[in-house]
């Protein structure tokens, strides 16, 4: 089985509050992204949505690898069943996930590559790799998003 090796039905029902100590997960409302409204959990940048009009199901997860206590990060991607990690190069993420199907710069010193990656359900994973600290940033999309 390939990486996020993890249903919708699952992914949908995870909660970041699960991961972190209590106090730290701010509830989110009328978050505008991805063209859409959204509802959800958020520690800094790191953002777990829901649609407002699915408000029961995740559909969107970002983890601020940077930021997040290892020990979190790890436990949420290892939930996740995606065996990434902070700090990874781009050869490193694309013997993960294979060739990144859109890659942008939108600073200098760090590329954004997003991955289709079809395994249990379908998800766009999307990769920031800094040039000196490598994988800092995740996200995860259900694929479709409903409209």
């Amino acid at each position: 089985m390939g990486p996020l090796a993890i249903s919708h039905d699952l992914f949908g029902r995870l909660r970041l509050a699960d991961f972190l100590p209590p106090g730290t997960v701010e509830r989110l409302d009328g978050w505008e992204y991805l063209d859409r409204y959204w509802i959800g959990e958020a520690c800094g940048f790191t953002e777990w949505l829901r649609i407002e009009s699915e408000p029961e199901e995740v559909r969107s997860i970002a983890l601020d690898l940077a930021e997040l206590p290892a020990g979190a990060s790890a436990a949420m991607l290892a939930t996740l069943r995606l065996p990434l990690r902070a700090g990874m190069t781009l050869p490193e993420i694309t013997t993960v996930l294979g060739q990144p199907e859109h890659t942008e710069v939108f600073v200098p010193d760090r590329a954004n590559h997003d991955f289709q990656v079809d395994t249990v359900g379908s998800y766009t994973v999307g990769c920031t790799v800094h040039e000196d600290d490598g994988l800092i940033y995740l996200t995860v999309h259900t694929t479709p998003l409903p409209e």
